[in-house]
């Protein structure tokens, strides 16, 4: 199913079932992504499409070296899950629930049937907070390091990957990410996915 908008870790198998469809179809889950024009047109011309890492500075500007620093460590993690092909440069992100999969500015809703061995499951608010660069762990470990950043003068845990002073809390910061491919998958509204393309066949 496509819609279009021009107007206006890994989860645990148990949890990932709440997004099967029938049970003659276990090998495969339905997933959302908000693509654009262009990504279709690959898909019409080549049937399949991979992300190429200039398509991210292109979208982030003078951010883009955030989401790359995220992308490199989420990268770098998921093919040794799911091999990376040679022409995947970044992962195409989607959704369980087709709300988080709204295009901006134009675009198109595509729902997916994708294999589940090229799926890449996580929980979207961790992932959230690792695009903001925090460090993941349970409130109370939160809030612990959030009071060490201060005690040291840090306002934010941006300035650990902005600045070369703080190595140590940098190491920190990324081990504490690994979180994102242990824990358990959480209720469907919170579920996110990667693949390494996009294949026509997948379309709906």
């Amino acid at each position: 199913m496509m819609e279009n908008s021009g107007t206006p870790g890994i989860c645990h198998e148990e949890n990932a079932d709440r997004n099967r469809e029938n049970k003659d179809v276990a090998e495969f889950m339905t997933m959302w992504t908000a693509q654009t024009d262009q990504v279709l047109e690959t898909l019409e011309r080549g049937g399949i499409y991979f992300v190429k890492k200039e398509y991210i500075t292109q979208k982030y500007g003078n951010t883009a070296w955030i989401f790359q620093e995220a992308y490199r460590f989420f990268t770098e993690r998921a093919k040794h899950i799911v091999p990376q092909p040679e022409e995947a440069q970044s992962p195409v992100w989607m959704f369980g629930d087709k709300k988080w999969a709204a295009p901006v500015g134009g675009g198109y809703r595509l729902e997916l049937r994708i294999p589940r061995e090229e799926l890449i499951l996580f929980d979207r608010r961790l992932w959230s907070k690792i695009l903001n660069l925090s460090y993941i762990g349970t409130k109370e470990q939160e809030t612990e390091f959030q009071h060490k950043l201060h005690r040291m003068g840090i306002a934010d845990s941006i300035e650990v990957f902005l600045k070369p002073y703080y190595p140590l809390l940098k190491t920190e910061i990324l081990k504490s990410w690994e979180r994102l491919f242990t824990e358990a998958c959480p209720e469907l509204e919170y579920v996110q996915g990667a693949a390494w393309m996009i294949k026509k066949e997948w379309i709906v």
